[in-house]
């Protein structure tokens, strides 16, 4: 049964939502600042999770499957296992720095995202959907640069007794790019999806990228899944 509270909150969450309609640009900030204010008031301080990393690199003479174990405590990460095995000094290496250069992922950095969202429209499953044109700078790194502003970003909204929240963020290349001098980027795509956790919130669930390019004219890619496990 809902509260009188929750009752007396759906028909203004109502109004929100119609004002969100596609049609006029203006529109679409109610929806925009509600997710956002949802989003910011996801501290990564406040949760512990686990993330199982399996990443498979192929190109010419090159099929290498890696399956990593981090886990982030709250306060800081602590790299798990890599292969099913304990790391060793170069795996160590290589988590300190890609840790260093990204952030703590969660359904908290939407906020800084969907800050950037400047059109609304609606999907064949009469969802709405944010759209981000450019994303923000540092939204995505590599080890070695920010790839953010060669990307674009959609994110899929999904209302739950009345409340708006993100279920997926889809994000893409706009064109190809240079990585460094040598590389070339041809393909790139994230995929991020989002689930209500036990206490009704929004949580990371699971992610997903594709990437293809060339090195010196010889073609090749990764992709990578992702999952998180909350404790």
């Amino acid at each position: 049964m809902l509260s009188a509270a929750r009752l007396l909150l759906l028909p203004a969450l109502a109004g929100l939502l119609l004002a969100a309609a596609p049609g006029d640009g203006l529109r679409l900030e109610p929806l925009r600042e509600a997710i956002i204010s949802d989003a910011r008031a996801a501290n990564p301080a406040g949760m512990a999770f686990e993330r199982s990393t399996t990443a498979v690199r192929r190109g010419p003479g090159i099929n290498e499957k890696t399956v990593t174990v981090e886990r982030w405590d709250g306060q800081r990460w602590t790299l798990q296992s890599v292969n099913g095995k304990p790391p060793g000094a170069s795996d160590f290496k290589t988590f300190r720095k890609a840790t260093a250069a990204n952030p703590v992922p969660g359904y908290h950095r939407l906020a800084a995202l969907l800050a950037a969202a400047s059109d609304i429209s609606i999907d064949s499953d009469g969802r709405q959907v944010l759209k981000i044109p450019v994303l923000p700078a540092g939204s995505v790194r590599t080890d070695t640069a920010d790839i953010s502003s060669h990307l674009s970003g959609e994110a899929v909204i999904t209302i739950t007794d009345g409340k708006p929240w993100v279920a997926r963020l889809k994000v893409r290349a706009r064109e190809n790019f240079k990585l460094n001098l040598l590389i070339k980027v041809t393909n790139f795509e994230q995929t991020y999806e989002y689930r209500l956790g036990p206490d009704g919130k929004p949580r990371l669930a699971s992610q997903s990228a594709l990437s293809k390019g060339n090195l010196m004219g010889i073609g090749g890619g990764q992709t990578d899944e992702v999952v998180y496990a909350y404790r």
